[in-house]
């Protein structure tokens, strides 16, 4: 269907060079009546996109055409892509129309939707670009650096002209916005398969990388905290309660998650009654406390979840906290009033709807 728009264009574009030179009183007529302006009719917002003022107008388009139509056809199926490029001529004439009286004539709008699903679909494809400015020669560049440039070169001039201009800015942003928002669109939805190299699935694998090192430059954080108070404990006087809080992070820190909790069972039976002594830092009572639920030591788990909400009361994880609180003590303390304490304004804190799942559950147990 690419080939197919190309060869349209260009064979409607010879019609009207030849009627032209035939007639030009009926090649006005037909101008007036095929290009689009405010008070056209219905088919004008298509046939215009299949007028040009002239060659270089014409070539221009569709080399753009021809260099990224193919991709996103690929994409989006025969069909689709060219329901796809005749809205969007009717998207960017609508925004031609919308800012200016002038009539428009071109596919410019339409190819700029198209370069725009090409943005989203194929962001990292690079493609042989014909550069000359101090130099001349070809070079193969990142296509979102193409079609960025393209885009700013399209929006810079419309805001110096305020608009005043014989080139239809307004319908090649217009295009481009199109295209954008509806490949993004089409992706979200899965109207279209998602690929390792589109825009959406980038973005969400560079959000995955961002959380990987967030918790990477956490724990190596909290294990230089610990290699610190390890330090500070060497020289000063000899802490007992200090050194048992050692020893629960060191084996945390290296992943031995039961050791960490046998020698958390060791800090409570030695330190229990002084609450600020049982606490650690947060990931490392986080993490020893569902240790503990994981393993079926149940009372341990939640005195550890308890001396978390004591420690940081704040905490993002709070509220998932105090649903195990709540949980623990519905189903393995055979305490009910404290899990109702837990529970109560529970649900609208909660982010996970499993976890909202199984708050309303606690509460229809208790009744």
């Amino acid at each position: 269907m690419t080939h197919a728009l190309i060869s349209a264009n260009a064979l409607v574009f010879i019609g009207m060079v030849l009627l032209g030179a035939g007639s030009p009183e009926t090649h006005e007529r037909v101008m007036g009546t095929l290009h689009l302006s405010r008070g056209s009719g219905a088919w004008s917002w298509v046939t215009y996109a299949f007028l040009h003022a002239g060659p270089v107008h014409l070539l221009g388009n569709l080399l753009f055409l021809w260099v990224f139509g193919p991709n996103v056809e690929d994409r989006i199926g025969r069909i689709g892509f060219t329901a796809f490029y005749l809205v969007a001529a009717a998207a960017a004439g609508l925004g031609h129309v919308a800012a200016s009286p002038a009539p428009v004539v071109g596919a410019s709008g339409a190819i700029s939707a198209v370069t725009g699903a090409y943005l989203v679909l194929f962001p990292r494809t690079h493609v042989r670009t014909l550069i000359v400015l101090f130099f001349i020669g070809v070079f193969m560049i990142p296509a979102w650096w193409f079609i960025a440039f393209a885009i700013f070169w399209d929006f810079v001039p419309l805001l110096r002209s305020g608009g005043a201009s014989r080139v239809a800015y307004e319908a090649h942003l217009a295009g481009y916005g199109f295209g954008i928002l509806l490949s993004v669109g089409l992706l979200w939805t899965r109207a279209i398969q998602r690929e390792p190299y589109d825009l959406f699935t980038i973005g969400r694998q560079a959000a995955r990388r961002r959380q990987f090192r967030e918790v990477e430059h956490e724990r190596r954080r909290e294990r230089e905290q610990a290699e610190r108070r390890a330090r500070a404990a060497a020289d000063a006087p000899p802490d007992p309660a200090a050194a048992a809080r050692a020893r629960v992070s060191t084996a945390a820190s290296s992943g031995d998650m039961a050791g960490a909790a046998s020698a958390y069972r060791d800090l409570l039976r030695e330190f229990g009654d002084k609450p600020s002594a049982v606490t650690l830092t947060r990931r490392t009572q986080y993490d020893v406390a569902n240790h503990l639920f994981a393993a079926g030591d149940h009372a341990t788990a939640a005195i550890a979840y308890e001396r978390f909400l004591g420690g940081f009361p704040n905490d993002a994880e709070a509220p998932t906290v105090r649903l195990m609180l709540a949980l623990i003590n519905a189903r393995y303390l055979n305490d009910p009033v404290a899990a109702r304490t837990f529970l109560d304004g529970l649900d609208g804190a909660l982010a996970r709807d499993e976890e909202r799942t199984l708050a309303r559950e606690l509460m229809d147990e208790l009744g």
